[in-house]
């Protein structure tokens, strides 16, 4: 090798160096290390195993001879696992520290004692010849895994042995890989423990209520269900639309934490099930049993007075009894009424009319003081219109974006991933405006804010026992959010593709796949 080739060899070396060590997912390093090095050797194909623990695991396989026969073949490979022992060229280099280069793989010398496996040539109809094969070693001279190329070629393309200059040059070479790998595996293992730190905290929050239980997993299955669709999109509305690997990483902690800020909501508004809980509708049972019973005590005291103050007046006895028993009987349709329109639901005007009436009416109590049937509170909560949360508790509930805004924006995300403070906030911003909590319109509103609002939306229709509802079947789910996107509150495009792709479908078999205990509505 003259000078000026060494020199050459060296300058790519340094660019593939470079190359390794700005790439931090392991997966393309892996491909990319094979691919680097093939080219550096002109090897016709090359892999990468792995070491873990007792085994290697098998993680890279590139082969030009058998791709340009199949396109397919790149696709066709899947990382698998192979017993650590000195029985495979792998395992041998693995155990021993030591380079092999091979001038024929099938009439290896004497001092190496494994077993070559043609069942791969044979299956292929490819003929591994020569073979360098090297272990990875990190900078602490821990062997991390195996870098093999096989079939070195000449200017003319004819398989010749990997000439002994390039061992040197490749061993530096795989050490330095080495060194990424380690690098990329220790990013891989704090990603997954950043991951699962998210995870336990909203799945925590979520666990606060029986109720909620589930849903940020939920949101966040349903939500990478629908950029995958939306990836797969090649005409209409979304046909430019695609979104990368850090993309959607950064919509599945958007989801795992829209819910977050519920930390910051009182439990009682969070589990309120009907407008007032059970114990103070107990209380208000309580007070008009004692109310039936002071009706009941004075017409009595009066049916007593007239008998003792003369000849009894039979008419007038009845007339109080009659009184007593309508008396008692409003008192019971009261009752019955305040039961009735505690449970969720639509207040008319004419319930509310009544419901003033009762609150209007006043009894004596034990003190002798004038009381209203029903106290300020009471009121308040029985008088809601809609649903079951007065003003105030409807704010606290819609102040958990606040909250969550406030709480996610102080995790220190890398630039990548800055934006989910803003998406994780903004899951209930409706595109006319009407959403919560900065009332943004449609062209504030990011798409994947958007499509955290129509499957947090979709979830909380089907989820099984909210305490306000019961859960609704799926096609009538899908029915509202199609009319939610009818009075453009929802992103009618997202709606029509979580439809037309089936992601409720989707959702629900990947739930029972990985969470059978669990159950989603449908």
């Amino acid at each position: 090798m003259t000078d000026h080739d060494l020199r050459e060899q060296i300058t790519k070396l340094n660019r593939i160096g470079i190359a390794l060590s700005s790439e931090t997912n392991l997966d393309r390093l892996l491909d990319l290390i094979v691919r680097e090095v093939r080219e550096f050797t002109h090897a016709d194909a090359g892999s990468i195993y792995i070491r873990e623990d007792e085994q290697l695991r098998f993680e890279v396989a590139q082969n030009d001879t058998l791709l340009q026969r199949d396109p397919a073949y790149a696709d066709s490979f899947r990382p698998f696992p192979l017993p650590l022992t000195k029985k495979s060229i792998a395992g041998f280099v693995a155990l021993t520290g030591r380079i092999l280069n091979l001038k024929d793989v099938y009439e290896p010398d004497d001092s190496v004692d494994f077993e070559v496996n043609r069942e791969f040539d044979e299956r292929n109809n490819y003929r591994t010849k020569s073979m360098l094969v090297v272990p990875m070693l990190d900078n602490r001279g821990e062997n991390i895994g195996v870098l093999q190329l096989i079939n070195a070629l000449d200017q003319d393309r004819q398989v010749t042995s990997f000439s002994a200059e390039v061992e040197a040059l490749v061993m530096s070479l795989a050490s330095q890989a080495a060194v990424a790998i380690k690098n990329a595996q220790l990013i891989v293992s704090i990603k997954n423990l950043f991951a699962a730190l998210v995870q336990y905290s909203a799945s925590a929050i979520d666990a606060r209520s029986p109720h909620t239980a589930g849903h940020s997993r939920r949101v966040a299955t349903l939500a990478q269900l629908m950029a995958q669709a939306l990836n797969r999109q090649k005409e209409g509305l979304f046909a430019k639309v695609a979104l990368n690997e850090e993309e959607l990483e950064e919509l599945s902690y958007s989801a795992w934490l829209h819910d977050i800020g519920k930390i910051g909501v009182k439990e009682h508004v969070l589990e309120k099930a009907n407008k007032l809980s059970d114990a103070i509708l107990e209380l208000v049972r309580t007070r008009f049993e004692q109310i039936k019973l002071g009706i009941s005590l004075e017409c009595q005291t009066r049916i007593v007075e007239l008998l003792t103050n003369g000849p009894a007046d039979m008419l007038a006895v009845k007339a109080i009894q009659e009184e007593k028993d309508r008396r008692l009987d409003e008192i019971q349709q009261d009752i019955d009424f305040i039961v009735k329109i505690n449970t969720p639901g639509w207040m008319t005007d004419e319930d509310l009319a009544r419901l003033l009436e009762i609150k209007n009416k006043e009894f004596t109590d034990g003190d002798g003081q004038k009381r209203p049937y029903l106290d300020d509170y009471e009121f308040e909560n029985l008088s809601v219109r809609k649903g079951n949360l007065t003003d105030a508790e409807y704010r606290e509930i819609q102040s958990h974006v606040v909250h969550t805004y406030n709480i996610v924006k102080n995790i220190p995300f890398t630039p990548e991933l800055s934006r989910i403070p803003s998406f994780a906030a903004a899951h209930h911003e409706m595109l006319n405006g009407t959403g919560y909590p900065n009332k943004l319109q449609a062209k504030d509103i990011p798409l994947q804010a958007r499509i955290l609002g129509v499957v947090d939306i979709y979830d909380a229709l089907v989820a099984a026992d909210r305490p306000y509802k019961r859960a609704m079947p799926v096609d009538k789910a899908l029915m509202i959010l199609q009319e939610e996107a009818k009075s453009g509150r929802l992103d009618k495009g997202l709606v029509d593709l979580f439809i037309q792709e089936e992601i409720w479908r989707l959702a629900q078999e990947e739930e029972k796949r990985v969470h059978p205990e669990d159950r989603l509505a449908g």
